[in-house]
C-alpha cells in the first residue's frame, strides 16, 4: 500500500480482486480505507458483480456482506460517450453525492471502463482533516451551528464557473440540515460537513454573514495542498467514503476523449443491516 498524499488516498498495488482474498486482507482493507478516505487500484479486471462486493466489503468493516446482497448487478455510467450517462459533461463543484439527503453514508466506487487520454481527473478532499486542521476561531464559530444542504449546485454568484456547472433537474427541491461540525455515523470522527456544491446557507445567520462564513470554510476546505487528483486510465477503480472525503471534477468535453466511468455504491443502511459496525461506531 502507498500513501498518495500525507492527508487522503492510498494505492493498493498487486491486488487480484478474482483471486481468493482472505478475511484478514479485507479487513486491512477495511481500516485503511476508514483512516485514509479514498483506496485506488490500477490496471484490474472488473465487472460489475465483483465491483459492488468490493465495495460493499469495504463499507461493512470486511464482514462478508454476499448474503445479504448477493452479488447485485445494477449501476450506472458516469460517461460522454455511453447512452443516458449521467454527467456526461461540465464541471463538477466538490460535493459528497446526495448530501441533501439522509442517504449520505454511502461507499461510491467508480471503475474506468474506457479512459481515453488525457481524461479530466477526478480530485478529492478530506472532510475530517479540514475538521482536525480548523483554526481556532473558526472552530468555536462553528461548533454550534447548523447547515442547509439543497439538491443541485449552488452557485453563489462566481461568473467565472457559473454558467460551466452541471444543473440537475428535480421534480422538486429537496434538503436536510446537518451539524456542521458532523460526526461520522460509521467512524465518529468529526468532519467539517458543508460542501461548495450544495450547500446552501448556515441556517443561523443572516444571508451576508452566512456566504461570509462559508467562504472561510470552503478556502480552508479545499486548499490546493490538501486536494488529492486522481488521473483516470482505462482499468482502474476508486472507492471513496462519500461523507468523510468530497469529490469534484475540472470540465469534461461532451465531444471530448471518450470518458466512461461504472459507478456502483454501498447503500448507507448496508453496515447496520448486517450488524458489521466498528466496534468504536457501535
Amino acid at each position: 500500500m502507498r500513501d498518495l498524499s500525507p492527508v487522503l488516498g492510498t494505492e493498493v498495488e498487486g491486488f487480484d480482486p478474482q483471486s481468493q482474498v482472505d478475511d484478514e486482507t479485507w479487513h486491512v482493507l477495511s481500516r485503511t480505507f476508514d483512516d485514509r478516505g479514498v483506496l485506488v487500484f490500477r490496471g484490474i479486471e472488473l465487472d460489475a458483480p465483483m465491483q459492488h462486493r468490493m465495495v460493499e466489503r469495504l463499507h461493512a468493516s470486511g464482514a462478508l456482506a454476499d448474503s445479504e446482497r448477493a452479488a447485485a448487478e445494477g449501476f450506472s455510467y458516469v460517461s460522454n460517450t455511453e447512452p443516458d450517462g449521467g454527467s456526461p459533461y461540465g464541471r463538477l463543484l466538490f460535493h459528497s453525492d446526495m448530501m441533501w439527503s439522509d442517504l449520505a453514508n454511502q461507499v461510491p466506487s467508480l471503475y474506468a471502463v474506457q479512459a481515453e487520454q488525457p481524461s479530466t481527473p477526478t480530485v478529492f478532499t478530506s472532510t475530517t482533516y479540514a475538521w482536525d486542521t480548523l483554526p481556532d476561531d473558526l472552530r468555536t464559530r462553528v461548533e454550534d451551528l447548523h447547515a442547509r444542504h439543497e439538491s443541485g449546485q449552488q452557485g453563489r454568484g462566481d461568473s467565472e464557473y457559473e454558467n460551466e456547472l452541471i444543473q440537475p433537474q428535480w421534480d422538486r427541491l429537496r434538503d436536510t440540515v446537518t451539524p456542521i461540525a458532523y460526526p461520522h455515523p460509521r467512524t465518529g470522527k468529526t468532519m467539517l460537513y458543508v460542501c461548495e456544491q450544495q450547500t446552501r446557507e448556515v441556517v443561523e445567520l443572516a444571508k451576508r454573514e452566512s456566504n461570509e462564513l462559508l467562504d472561510a470554510l470552503f478556502a480552508h476546505l479545499y486548499r490546493p495542498e490538501l486536494l488529492v487528483e486522481h488521473k483516470w486510465e482505462t482499468g482502474d477503480l476508486v472507492i471513496w467514503d462519500n461523507q468523510a472525503v468530497q469529490h469534484g471534477r475540472p470540465y469534461v468535453l461532451g465531444d471530448g476523449p471518450a470518458r466512461t466511468l461504472r459507478k456502483i455504491h454501498a447503500p448507507a443502511d448496508l453496515a447496520q443491516r448486517i450488524g458489521a459496525l466498528p466496534a468504536y461506531a457501535r
